[in-house]
């Protein structure tokens, strides 16, 4: 049975995809430096478990995603402890980012400062019509601090970012997924099954292919057309030389389905 006092549930939807639910409802799941610690320790294991293929990211109850940090732990002008979860929180959010596993963000209602930014460090955003997101600090004075200013900007733009940051807005779901930041916004209830089918098309993609496109969407998008194209075709060279490779071309030809083992080496 899980402990109702774990800040972080696991559980499997599927086999091999993994979800990891924040869990303060009472607190709409602020971050707490315990819960994100707890984030760091099973993303840190996750990485090279190979029984694990997707995490799915949900937030407890039905008000709240994330609704941001845990704004009690940064009152009383404590400086070097609040840079301490600063840049604790913004090396978790960029081991998110380039966790090497498909990553979904599951959200509804509140999705907000550091919420916000942990959905966009996510590979896919699947929203409900309930969903809020936004990144508010600038309301107690301060900025986001782990990445989101500069994520948010890069996927929607100057403009938009300078409107939902500068004016402290929050945006629906349905906004979001006319920016492009969701890729499906649906009724709460249908949220679950939404994620359950995009989790069953990613377990049938050979997971060092997956971890090499990853790879390549992050780094070719800060590079030029001509360097992020050659390293697009050294990375098909590399995998072309994998079991995985042969094992798919294999079961293509031979009309089934492939059995992908996923081993970290190249022959």
């Amino acid at each position: 049975m899980i402990d109702p006092e774990t800040l972080l549930l696991r559980d499997e939807m599927l086999p091999g995809v993994v979800r990891l639910t924040f869990n303060r409802p009472d607190k709409l799941n602020a971050l707490s430096s315990t819960m994100l610690a707890q984030l760091a320790s099973v993303l840190e294991v996750a990485r090279t478990d190979p029984a694990v293929r997707c995490i799915v990211l949900a937030g407890a109850g039905e008000k709240a995603f994330v609704a941001g940090a845990d704004i009690g732990e940064y009152q009383g002008g404590r400086n070097a402890a609040f840079c301490a979860y600063q840049i604790r929180s913004r090396a978790i959010f960029d081991a998110l980012e380039t966790f090497p596993k498909p990553t979904i963000a599951m959200v509804n209602g509140f999705a907000l400062g550091g919420g916000f930014e942990i959905a966009l460090c996510c590979d896919t955003i699947i929203c409900s019509t309930e969903a809020l997101f936004g990144l508010p600090e600038g309301r107690l004075g301060l900025c986001p601090g782990g990445g989101g200013s500069q994520r948010l900007t890069r996927m929607v733009g100057k403009y938009v970012a300078s409107d939902i940051m500068l004016n402290g807005w929050r945006i629906s779901g349905e906004r979001a997924y006319s920016l492009g930041l969701a890729v499906e916004c649906c009724a709460p209830e249908k949220l679950e099954q939404a994620v359950l089918t995009r989790a069953r098309a990613l377990l049938k993609i050979a997971p060092l292919a997956q971890k090499e496109m990853k790879r390549l969407i992050s780094e070719g998008a800060d590079a030029s057309l001509a360097t992020a194209k050659s390293l697009e075709q050294e990375v098909l060279f590399r995998l072309y030389t994998t079991r995985d490779a042969q094992e798919g071309i294999d079961a293509f030809l031979e009309k089934r389905e492939p059995n992908f083992k996923g081993e970290e080496r190249f022959d």
